[in-house]
């Protein structure tokens, strides 16, 4: 287990019960599987103590029950997944005090990781919010737009930036990356500068999906261990 412990909400079984697996491959461990807020908050109060509370909207699901997440949910982090994403919808879902708002239409890598990045403190919110109009956290939000770094890109990374989008998927910061690689933070940000060009991407996080995507995740040991251009 990785500790975090998940309330999960989604009104169709089989997506529920198809997530709920998702979660506990993830090493998450689901205190709770509802269909609805209602179920969750009486989950809550027969003392289950999530850590983070994953919301699947429905198609047909009106904006208003998120209007419910500010009195029952205020002492959890809060995710949303939707099929498509509005504007109407993110702004009731920085005003509820949502933490992340992710597109369905992912890979369940990207759900992991974006869990991961909600529990260090990051606000995750699609294209056209790039900036919540009410940050909640000091470490600011990611914009999760729909662009994605180019999948071609990447092979000509040096070892040194190999070392540092390892260190991405991990969800450090640049001063953890400079202690564990003994550079400076000024160093890491031209590194880190450099490899967001080569990948096409706009941040750190897309940089972390495109490592993904693209096999970083499972050789992030080797990279780790390559020699540093």
């Amino acid at each position: 287990m990785n500790g975090t412990k998940v309330l999960l909400i989604d009104p169709h079984q089989l997506s529920r019960e198809g997530l709920k697996m998702l979660l506990i491959a993830g090493a998450y461990d689901v205190v709770g599987a509802t269909r609805s807020l209602d179920e969750a908050r009486a989950t809550i109060e027969q003392g289950a103590c999530p850590d983070l509370v994953l919301q699947v909207l429905g198609e047909s699901q009106p904006i208003a029950t998120l209007q419910q997440i500010r009195a029952g949910f205020a002492d959890f982090k809060f995710v949303i997944i939707a099929t498509e994403v509005s504007s109407a919808l993110l702004v009731q879902c920085v005003e509820a005090g949502v933490n992340a708002c992710l597109l369905r239409d992912m890979s369940a890598a990207v759900l992991t990781q974006s869990l991961r990045l909600v529990m260090l403190g990051q606000q995750i919110f699609p294209t056209p919010v790039a900036t919540p109009p009410q940050d909640r956290t000091s470490h600011g939000s990611i914009d999760f737009g729909h662009a994605t770094p180019h999948a071609g890109r990447g092979r000509s990374l040096t070892g040194r930036e190999g070392q540092i989008l390892s260190n991405l998927l991990r969800g450090h910061s640049n001063k953890m990356i400079a202690r564990e690689l003994s550079i400076s933070e000024a160093t890491v940000k031209v590194h880190l500068k450099a490899l967001l060009r080569k990948l096409n991407a706009r941040n750190r996080t897309q940089a972390a999906i495109w490592a993904m995507e693209n096999g970083y995740a499972a050789n992030g040991a080797a990279m780790q261990q390559s020699s540093a251009a």
